[in-house]
């Protein structure tokens, strides 16, 4: 669900304000005393904007914006007025005496979970505000003993017929328990503790989850598309088989039942982060095609364990991104630094693609991007959808934010290949301590897109396990250039 309100900066537009919002909180599942607080909230949001956005006399817009993203919703109140020092903003936002934060005079209680002020530089700032729906964790309604962590060296069931197929909305708590007894709390990815989002989430179609039942209907393993980015392309993810089922080609059965799905929704293809602890999942995706694109440095904090391999890492965990093709790959024309083109080319000849290198140019016009920050895994990430001449300070005010407000540590940039003016900026985002990390195919709906990453700790290559010969080279070449940006710093 996602609804727009366009208004101008008058006081008359409150009451609109206010029935808008009420109507649209009216539709989610919250509780009445939640959403009054919510409600209130936005009309104090577009009631300061109004009055402090731009300078007295001048008219300008207003925008709110309200999106329920399978139960992750999502408000923004976006003015293009006079710039903010954010800093000071968010500093206001989450630095208190022990006393409750407040936000325009009223306190946050616990009706929303996470506050930010998002910066556009000359391009105004945003109120974002985020409230999760549905937000009952597996291990506060599940008995102890159906989370009980799996036993590697359990006994074998008995050979038997399996069934592969889409789960159904009852299976879902099911799903969880299998994801808390192979991982404990320490998933990076939260949504698989709460069952009411992963029915959504299938439900809404933004992801597809295989199960493998025993003879007996119970769960014997999950896997996952997740169509997480904004092209044609689904990440496979969230496996794991009960060990008393292992070694009878479950995982693999999964994986070609989401291929299956993802050919018919007509990817261009599906990517797997395959973790750097072990070789096992790197083994498999060369065995199935896989190409090795990137090296997601950090992507996952320490505390991840890997029950029956290690349950605490020396640091944070990178994972290597396969990309599995489902249509014939087009040559492409792409723009990059010199300096980097060959490492480049490198990747898009082990991905099998075509591609040429593109004439430089510079970046015009103002920046759009999206910024997110995961706290389970510290993590924050930059998508710019088009590159302007003020990307690097936008980019350079999100980092700041991330840091330093939330905790991030590790921030990713992914820039679009097909913009004459990405190099310039990779060039002054190296500046910044950013990498090159490698490419993403078809990420965006416009085409493949550029990674960078900045890590707040350095990393050992030692931890890095890799299992095919340009993975070696990838990693030693990304590791290579975080020394090089951060020794210029």
């Amino acid at each position: 669900m996602q609804f727009e309100l366009l208004l101008s900066n008058e006081s008359r537009s409150l009451p609109s304000v206010r029935a808008f919002a009420r109507e649209t909180l009216g539709q989610l599942p919250l509780s009445a005393e939640h959403a009054q607080e919510i409600e209130q909230l936005i009309v104090n949001a577009v009631s300061d904007a109004i009055d402090h956005a731009y300078p007295p006399g001048e008219e300008g817009p207003i925008i709110l914006k309200v999106n329920d993203r399978h139960g992750r919703l999502e408000i923004r109140v976006r003015d293009h007025g006079v710039p903010q020092d954010i800093e000071v903003l968010e500093r206001q936002l989450h630095e208190s005496d022990g006393t409750p934060p407040l936000l325009f005079g009223s306190p946050m209680a616990g009706s929303v979970d996470e506050v930010h002020w998002l910066a556009f530089g000359p391009e105004g700032k945003a109120l974002q505000v985020i409230k999760w729906l549905h937000d009952t964790n597996i291990a506060t309604q599940a008995d102890p003993a159906d989370l009980a962590p799996f036993q590697q060296d359990a006994p074998l069931a008995p050979p038997q017929d399996y069934d592969i197929g889409r789960m159904r909305p009852s299976e879902a708590v099911e799903i969880s328990q299998l994801m808390y007894r192979a991982y404990g709390n320490t998933y990076f990815n939260p949504d698989v503790y709460y069952p009411e989002r992963i029915a959504a989430q299938n439900s809404k179609g933004s992801v597809i989850s295989v199960v493998a039942r025993d003879a007996a209907g119970d769960l014997a393993g999950h896997c996952a598309l997740e169509l997480n980015q904004g092209g044609p392309v689904g990440e496979v993810g969230q496996a794991v088989v009960d060990p008393t089922h292992r070694g009878r080609g479950l995982l693999d059965r999964m994986k070609d039942a989401l291929v299956a799905e993802g050919a018919r929704l007509e990817l261009a293809g599906w990517y797997g982060d395959a973790v750097s602890v072990h070789t096992f999942t790197q083994k498999s995706d060369v065995k199935h095609g896989g190409h090795l694109a990137c090296v997601d440095l950090g992507i996952s904090p320490e505390t991840e364990a890997f029950r029956g391999i290690s349950v605490q890492q020396p640091q944070r965990v990178s994972c290597l991104l396969y990309f599995h093709w489902l249509r014939e790959p087009s040559a492409r024309t792409v723009f990059v630094p010199q300096r980097q083109q060959e490492i480049i080319a490198a990747i898009y000849e082990n991905l099998q693609c075509p591609v040429e290198f593109g004439a430089v140019a510079d970046p015009q016009g103002h920046a759009t991007l999206t910024v997110k920050f995961e706290p389970g895994a510290a993590r924050g990430s930059v998508r710019v959808e088009r590159v302007g001449a003020d990307t690097v300070y936008c980019v350079r005010q999100a980092k700041r934010q991330l840091i330093e407000r939330s905790g991030a540590r590790v921030v990713f940039v992914d820039l679009p290949l097909n913009d004459s003016g990405t190099p310039r900026v990779v060039e002054d985002l190296e500046r910044l301590g950013f990498g090159v990390a490698g490419v993403g195919p078809h990420f965006a709906e416009g085409g493949d897109l550029l990674r960078l990453v900045y890590l707040v700790a350095p990393l050992a290559r030692d931890p890095i396990k890799t299992f095919e010969p340009f993975a070696d080279r990838l990693v030693n070449y990304v590791l290579a250039e975080q020394v090089r940006v951060q020794d210029a710093l």
